[in-house]
């Protein structure tokens, strides 16, 4: 490891992680990349083993680095020398904040959303299937809220918490292993959309050969939550500009296309993942609709998130249900004293989700504040007439012809996954 004494002002990045680079002769030893993942996102270092750096690759430190020292461990030019070098079959999906986010790389305002657009650019560059990762979101939520209505009704390992944020799911894997029963078993939306990718939709497609799957998203730790999985690449929103410059692509001149059925269509449900409190949203609506058998009142899907720290109540089948909705590890810190007297709650890592995450384009350190409002209203401000995932089409089809149900053997097999201690990771004080 390098130097201490030069090193206690900052993070240590190892050439080993697969998230996050330092340039060097950028770096001024500043210490805002520390006060950022002790403060902010709360990682406590003094945890930190001399052989093991502490990270939970989410990337706050790139966006609050005044110097650009910190940077995405790019791999966008491994998949373009795929794209241009072979002849394999290569899809790529497009996660929710992406589509508000892009459009600032190229001069128009946060939060303005290019969905109508981005499939016709991901052809252009050469992929050969454009899918949305929205249906991956809906999939998550057939199955997680069913999960939360079987543990509420065996009073068994409650409260649950959300899974689809890897830095969340791995601070809980070192700091909390205790925890480890009560996250959802159900795969995150991405590795869901690779894995049916590779299963349903070659199987129903007749396809013999392999297709690489390659996810656009606002996040560097999915980097590391891929290692060994189904999502073969993951490109930031930064990459997917660098991509598009690279291949002469004028964003002011591309025209509206659709994504590819199957896997193309999302509910607004899927498409507000993207920031917090869209996943409880969602997984609260639905899990209405399996009790009450009807929609449910829309104040279940337009919760009020007031803050890092959201408690609030609801009514469902005669039981008060008990929900938080959180972001940052230091808030969930605050909150955790007091979070078995919750029934379901929601974790992110990064400041209003998935729409701040570390690989959206940089901003002004003073403007993330502004630019995460502004990414936040673009999803809320989706047209989408289809509200929830049980409403999808493409959802429908994919349990009556694949799955048969959620929970079902096959979708446990495929969709769903275990989470594993990895307090050996940090230093026991």
């Amino acid at each position: 490891m390098e130097n201490r004494e030069y090193e206690h002002k900052r993070v240590y990045v190892d050439q080993n992680n697969p998230s996050l680079q330092r340039i060097e002769k950028r770096c001024v030893n500043c210490g805002m990349c520390m006060n950022v993942c002790e403060n902010t996102v709360g990682l406590d270092h003094r945890y930190e083993r001399e052989d093991i750096p502490l990270c939970i690759n989410c990337g706050q430190c790139i966006m609050n680095c005044p110097v650009g020292s910190l940077a995405t461990k790019f791999d966008y030019k491994r998949v373009l020398n795929i794209l241009k070098d072979t002849n394999r079959l290569v899809a790529v999906s497009l996660s929710p904040a992406v589509r508000v986010a892009l459009g600032t790389e190229f001069g128009y305002k946060d939060g303005e959303n290019f969905e109508s657009i981005i499939p016709t650019i991901l052809r252009k560059i050469g992929f050969s299937f454009v899918f949305d990762i929205t249906f991956g979101a809906d999939t998550t939520i057939m199955e997680e809220a069913n999960e939360l209505l079987l543990r509420l009704e065996k009073n068994h390992s409650l409260p649950m918490f959300t899974s689809c944020c890897p830095s969340w799911v791995k601070y809980a894997e070192m700091f909390h292993p205790e925890l480890l029963p009560n996250i959802s078993s159900t795969k995150s939306p991405i590795a869901i959309e690779s894995t049916l990718i590779k299963t349903y939709y070659r199987e129903m497609n007749g396809i013999e050969d392999e297709i690489l799957s390659v996810v656009v998203a606002p996040c560097t730790a999915k980097k590391a939550e891929i290692i060994g999985k189904d999502t073969d690449y993951i490109i930031t929103t930064q990459e997917l500009a660098m991509m598009m410059r690279e291949c002469d692509i004028d964003f002011d001149m591309v025209k509206p296309s659709d994504f590819d059925k199957m896997l193309g269509k999302g509910s607004k449900g899927g498409l507000i993942f993207g920031r917090s409190g869209g996943v409880m949203s969602s997984a609260l609506s639905y899990l209405y609709y399996l009790v009450e058998h009807k929609n449910p009142p829309l104040d279940f899907f337009n919760l009020d998130i007031r803050g890092p720290i959201t408690e609030s109540s609801y009514k469902i089948g005669g039981k008060i249900l008990r929900i938080a909705v959180i972001y940052g590890m230091k808030h969930l810190e605050e909150f955790l004293p007091k979070a078995f007297e919750f029934d379901f709650i929601e974790v992110m890592n990064c400041p209003g989700g998935c729409i701040g995450g570390g690989g959206q384009p940089l901003v002004p350190i003073g403007l993330l504040e502004k630019r995460r409002e502004e990414r936040t209203n673009g999803l809320n401000g989706d047209k989408n007439d289809i509200l929830y995932c049980y409403q999808n089409p493409e959802i429908v089809d994919l349990y009556s012809s694949y799955l048969g149900s959620p929970l079902s053997n096959k979708a446990i097999h495929l969709l769903h996954t275990a989470h594993e201690d990895k307090s050996y990771l940090i230093e026991k004080i």
